[in-house]
């Protein structure tokens, strides 16, 4: 038998269980304060159709922007390195200084061998910048009026020799004079020629110790940028060392690989539409300058270039492309909206189209420019709408308000 305190207690605890279950709901909000409130938050948008249209037929293929030119730069001569004057990513210009190396030993060399020069030059008896000519030499003028003198003596004591004026023994002193004098001559013009040698070793060593000192200032062999830095202040670099990596990279150089059957398609000077994901929605525009000289045999595949600009440096050597190159044939059916309809998602393209009172977001892939429109590619019809303005504000399934 249950005890009538615990039975009370029961009866008034489904009592109260009752009570809250036909309780009525609370009034639910106003519908129109509801809809003026969704209303209010909702994006304005300006609209236009998607535009059909035939486009020429293209050719998509991708490949890889690569620098005009790559320079491993390394030290003319060898040093200590004083300065290092630039640093990866450094833009320089031809001829800026990439690294210093010591330059007192180049120098001292110099000044050596340019004090020698000078002595040479003072013995010799010319003037910087005339014209060797040993006769001018005084020694050498002694040694030719000695030698013109003792051969006149000689010939006019073999005169008298001859005539029976003069002994065998007088003539045999003469002429053994003259062949004395020739010789001290010849000895002297040779001593001349020697000094001339000696000079120009002399401004040799000079001109290669001025260019030593030159040399150890390591410069930048073309416009570009800094790709790699390979050495560091303190360091001794020999006579080859690469010191930096220089990138030319205006403009880039766009490398593909086009399969055998289309490359009758591909000529020089035709127009090159390019992409990067590192820049969605804009398109770069190149011309193709090399065709390969013969097809890769396992690929298949024929080697272009096309050049690409890039004045602004916006594009890197390495960056992944994609390419369209248009070709004969018959015209392709396309899908073109206004440039300002297209936005980014990371590293996509994307419009927004109108569905009812919200958009739709679509990921699209950009093609070319025409006449102001851009050609993408997706899941778009040309029935469709998409947005051209507040796509900064828009999402997938944002309500709208159309101007």
């Amino acid at each position: 038998m249950i005890p009538r305190r615990t039975l009370s207690a029961a009866i008034l605890v489904s009592a109260a269980l009752l009570g809250a279950g036909c309780k009525k709901p609370a009034p639910t909000e106003n519908p129109q304060a509801a809809a003026d409130s969704a209303a209010s938050m909702a994006v304005e948008a300006q609209f236009a159709k998607v535009t059909a249209r035939k486009l020429p037929a293209t050719l998509e293929l991708s490949g890889t922007l690569a620098a005009d030119e790559t320079s491993e730069v390394a030290a003319a001569t060898g040093g200590i390195v004083t300065k290092v004057l630039v640093d990866v990513g450094t833009r320089v210009k031809k001829g800026d200084p990439l690294v210093q190396l010591d330059t007192r030993a180049p120098s001292l060399q110099g000044q050596a061998a340019a004090a020698q020069a000078a002595q040479a030059q003072a013995r010799l008896g010319i003037k910087q910048g005339e014209k060797f000519d040993p006769e001018k030499m005084a020694e050498v003028r002694a040694a030719k009026e000695a030698m013109d003198l003792a051969v006149t003596d000689a010939q006019r004591t073999k005169s008298l020799f001859d005539s029976g004026g003069v002994p065998q023994a007088t003539w045999d002193v003469a002429r053994a004079r003259a062949e004395q004098a020739k010789a001290q001559y010849d000895a002297a013009l040779n001593g001349a020629h020697q000094a001339w040698a000696g000079l120009l070793a002399a401004q040799a060593q000079s001109g290669l110790a001025s260019k030593a000192v030159s040399d150890a200032t390591v410069r930048a062999p073309f416009d570009g940028a800094v790709a790699e830095r390979r050495i560091s202040a303190g360091e001794f670099a020999m006579m080859g060392r690469v010191v930096a990596v220089i990138v030319h990279d205006n403009p880039l150089r766009l490398k593909i690989d086009v399969p055998e059957a289309e490359a009758a398609h591909v000529s020089e000077g035709k127009e090159v539409l390019v992409t990067v994901a590192t820049y969605p929605g804009k398109v770069f525009k190149g011309v193709v300058k090399r065709i390969g000289a013969s097809v890769k045999a396992q690929s298949r595949t024929l080697p272009i270039e096309a050049e690409v600009p890039n004045a602004d440096g916006g594009l890197r050597p390495g960056t992944f492309a994609r390419a369209e190159i248009a070709i004969e044939g018959e015209s392709e059916d396309a899908l073109l909206v206004p440039r300002s309809a297209v936005g980014n998602s990371g590293t996509a393209s994307r419009v927004f189209v109108r569905a009812g009172t919200r958009v739709i977001e679509r990921i699209v892939t950009v093609g070319r420019e025409v006449d102001g429109l851009v050609e993408v590619r997706g899941t778009l019809s040309p029935s469709d709408e998409v947005a051209i303005s507040g796509i900064d504000k828009l999402a997938d399934g944002t309500e709208i308000k159309a101007k």
